[in-house]
């Protein structure tokens, strides 16, 4: 442990050691990987034999591998399955981590990249440890934080990086002071923190969908939310983390707002209060002015604890999933990022619309 980034440090005196470890190494200095990261992940947890496990979580960790592999092995000078090790509470998870690295050309062998269960790396050291919680909206638990010895030990065994590739939402609503509400807190705290990746489609939801769709950039995101709004008949719903009223008027969408209600469409939005106002100017409260602007306009807006999804739904056939800040990105300049979501179309959507909305309503806060 010693030889872990102060970060890491951090967490585990918090979580385990009540500030006794003492810091040797100091704090990351290059930047390339946070040394607590996270890859947010709207999968499905799926129940078996006992065990449980997240085949979206599964892909995208490969995935990941897959494309800064080569980073990687620049950096360290070894191999990746030297570099990388995967941890994950259940057994059957592992069989699929495996199985989707294997895909990938990834060796999984005796003596290839270690993916087990947290103890598999008890008594050994990664230079970056990836976690995958598994949990998922549709099946939340709380086996992770029956003892907090299970996340101390993935957590510590990471030298450089600890990396979290799963459902944040799920994370940040486990019980206030459990291991899970901790380790979402060290990961929100920063948010250079959330890595910017393209995540693949949802198998599950990709199956039967007429005409899978990939949105790329924001143009293509605001073009795709404008004829959201002109085409929904009963509902639409936007989950944007952060909310700017001034990027909403900027792109149009007030007016669509208010086309929509015109026609008798609900228009609801969904956004994390304490992160908007954190991006107010001194004496401004952001949050308020986009309640008080989205009333106006006839639409409601929810505050939810620790918002991470990045979605759009409406009529419970259309179901949007990515990376993007629809109600808050930057455009243009500098700070506009590459960002992707995949769109979902079918009736089978229809049911996780409906966990979605469950979630939400169950952290719903007064703003």
């Amino acid at each position: 442990m010693p030889s872990c980034l102060d970060e890491i440090i951090g967490f585990c005196n918090e979580l385990c050691y009540k500030g006794t470890l003492q810091p040797m190494r100091g704090p990351a200095q290059d930047g390339t990987l946070q040394p607590m990261g996270y890859v947010h992940i709207d999968g499905m947890a799926i129940s078996a034999g006992g065990s449980r496990f997240n085949p979206h979580e599964a892909q995208t960790i490969a995935a990941w591998l897959a494309a800064n592999a080569e980073n990687l092995k620049a950096r360290y000078g070894k191999r990746l399955e030297d570099i990388v090790g995967i941890v994950t509470p259940f057994g059957r998870q592992v069989r699929e981590i495996r199985n989707a690295c294997a895909a990938m050309g990834i060796d999984v062998g005796r003596l290839g990249m270690t993916i087990g269960t947290v103890h598999a790396l008890q008594g050994a050291e990664r230079d970056v440890v990836i976690f995958s919680p598994v949990y998922s909206k549709h099946a939340d638990g709380v086996f992770i934080d029956l003892s907090p010895s299970m996340l101390n030990v993935a957590v510590s065994r990471a030298k450089d990086a600890f990396l979290v590739f799963g459902d944040m939402d799920t994370l940040a609503s486990a019980p206030p002071g459990s291991p899970r509400s901790v380790l979402a807190r060290f990961l929100s705290q920063d948010g250079a923190n959330e890595m910017v990746f393209e995540v693949p489609s949802r198998p599950d939801l990709s199956r039967g969908a007429r005409g899978l769709q990939v949105l790329r950039e924001a143009a293509e995101h605001d073009a795709f939310l404008l004829e959201a709004f002109a085409s929904a008949q009963r509902k639409l719903c936007v989950i944007s983390p952060w909310i700017n009223s001034d990027t909403m008027k900027h792109a149009g969408f007030t007016e669509a707002i208010v086309s929509a209600r015109a026609r008798g469409a609900e228009v609801t939005i969904y956004a994390d209060a304490h992160l908007t106002r954190e991006r107010s100017r001194s004496g401004q409260d952001m949050f308020a002015e986009a309640h008080e602007s989205l009333a106006g306009l006839g639409a409601t807006l929810h505050a939810v604890q620790q918002v991470h999804s990045k979605m759009i739904w409406a009529d419970d056939a259309l179901l949007a999933v990515g990376s993007f800040n629809w109600f808050s990105a930057h455009r243009t300049g500098e700070f506009a990022r590459h960002e992707t979501s995949v769109v979902y179309r079918g009736e089978h959507v229809s049911h996780e619309i409906q966990v979605i909305e469950d979630s939400l309503k169950a952290r719903i806060l007064t703003a």
